[in-house]
């Protein structure tokens, strides 16, 4: 089982988050990955992480809702990237 912060990581299978994955060409540890290196742009209410991650011409974003047992994955998306969002992400705007 795949984990991240000792609980394991589930795709939402109702708001086709898996779907997105491989629609985007991720796994499961790439979105481990973004977890830990990106950016909390703002915030969520409490138990949602939504991480966003700058990757070439994209930021990815990844949100994550923490149950009990395990984080379920809500959504997973891809946008690019302005000088606007950037900005957001490091905290200017």
């Amino acid at each position: 089982m795949i984990t991240w912060k000792n609980k394991p990581l589930i795709p939402d299978h109702n708001r086709n988050a898996d779907d997105e994955m491989v629609e985007l060409g991720l796994e499961i540890y790439q979105i481990i990955e973004l977890l830990e290196n990106g950016t909390e742009v703002s915030k969520r209410k409490k138990g949602v992480v939504e991480k966003w991650c700058h990757r070439g011409e994209n930021i990815y974003i990844v949100a994550v809702e923490d149950y009990e047992d395990y984080w379920l994955i809500r959504h997973v998306g891809k946008i690019r990237a302005t000088k606007d969002k950037l900005r957001i992400m490091r905290g200017e705007i």
